[in-house]
């Protein structure tokens, strides 16, 4: 703490615990001012400070009082924006803004409300205030979004659009923003369905699966992106992202699961299911809090998904040997190596591939002409 007349501009130095004596030695004082004349004009923190007092302090003192003054200054800052922010949530609260009618063809005729700043209440609020407005089939459902500028573009299937402009409906699939079906959706082989007569035709389309990792955490992202595109209200999906993103995407329970994309796919067509029909109800989307109750109880009802996950060792070693016919043959011409490849690029061991009594091939590391 400063004494005597050096108090006319006190500085707390308790946050930093510096403590600067003026009154030190004037004789290094002096030595390090003639080393390096004024040179608190190059701090910042230092300019407003009287140029008598500061006369009195060495050199790394200086320094010190800057980098002290400095830190001061930036908690300072961090209080008031927090302040400021605090303040103009309590004045927009008092004040809302007025938005006048105008028209708006969701293209190059864009309303001024659309760049108002985003609803501060919860997701489900918004959720729940839109379903009054909206009503429950939806709005009109386009397809001419720019997900190009999000990395998305040309992700999203004809039928992903249609379905995600009507939140309640039970048709929306993961597989709809798979890469592979938006090539394939326009000319995909088709399912009938004639089990109740003919009065009960169905038509789908067939679509691939998601069935790794990769595919799913992208077709997940573009599902969000397109969703925030369509309704950038509802963030249902977004729920579902979160959840799947703070749980490792279940690493703790499907870590070794061989088909793991695929259970985690149809719990997210599971998930679309349940706001669909909370759309409908006029309830609450399931939240990323919710979601992981939610998935315990999922889980539990679909043994099936979990019994079959995990092919025992020796099916999972017959399932991977392909034998080389030309190597049998003694015309391979890689004969002398263990493997070669096929046309098409798999792996094929040379083994021997001639049927034993027990039915079962020999398998052993010579050509069947070797046989003995």
């Amino acid at each position: 703490m400063l004494t005597g007349e050096k108090q006319q501009n006190p500085v707390n130095f308790k946050a930093s615990r510096l403590v600067f004596n003026p009154d030190d030695s004037e004789e290094d004082a002096g030595e390090d001012a003639d080393e390096a004349p004024e040179i608190w004009k190059l701090l910042p923190q230092l300019q407003n400070l009287p140029e008598s007092w500061l006369k009195k302090l060495s050199i790394s003192a200086l320094f010190q009082l800057n980098s002290a003054l400095e830190k001061n200054s930036k908690h300072t800052a961090k209080l008031s924006v927090n302040a400021k922010l605090v303040s103009n949530a309590q004045k927009m609260v008092k004040a809302p803004v007025k938005v006048d009618a105008g028209r708006d063809n969701r293209r190059d005729i864009l309303h001024a409300a659309r760049f108002l700043g985003g609803a501060s209440c919860s997701n489900v609020e918004l959720w729940l205030h839109a379903r009054k407005l909206i009503g429950d089939e939806g709005v009109t459902a386009l397809g001419n979004y720019d997900l190009d500028s999000v990395g998305c573009g040309g992700c999203v299937t004809p039928k992903a659009w249609q379905e995600l402009h009507n939140p309640a409906s039970q048709e929306l699939k993961l597989r709809l923003f798979h890469l592979p079906n938006v090539a394939s959706s326009g000319m995909s082989t088709k399912r009938v369905n004639l089990d109740c007569g003919e009065e009960a035709l169905s038509i789908g389309d067939s679509l691939k699966e998601i069935a790794d990792m990769d595919s799913f955490k992208s077709a997940l992202n573009t599902a969000r992106e397109a969703l925030h595109s369509a309704l950038p209200w509802n963030r249902s999906i977004c729920a579902l992202v979160g959840f799947m993103q703070n749980s490792n995407y279940l690493q703790s329970d499907l870590g070794g699961n061989s088909r793991r994309a695929a259970i985690l796919t149809q719990f997210a067509d599971y998930i679309f299911g349940r706001n669909a029909l909370a759309w409908e109800n006029c309830q609450p989307f399931v939240t990323a809090d919710e979601m992981s109750h939610v998935w315990t109880n999922w889980k539990g009802k679909q043994t099936s998904l979990f019994l079959t996950a995990y092919p025992k060792a020796a099916e999972r070693k017959k399932e991977r040997i392909i034998i080389c016919k030309r190597f049998n043959a003694g015309t391979c011409p890689l004969q002398n190596d263990k493997e070669c490849k096929s046309t098409f690029g798999f792996t094929l061991k040379h083994l021997c591939n001639k049927f034993m009594g027990n039915g079962k091939m020999c398998e052993k590391a010579h050509p069947q002409k070797d046989h003995k």
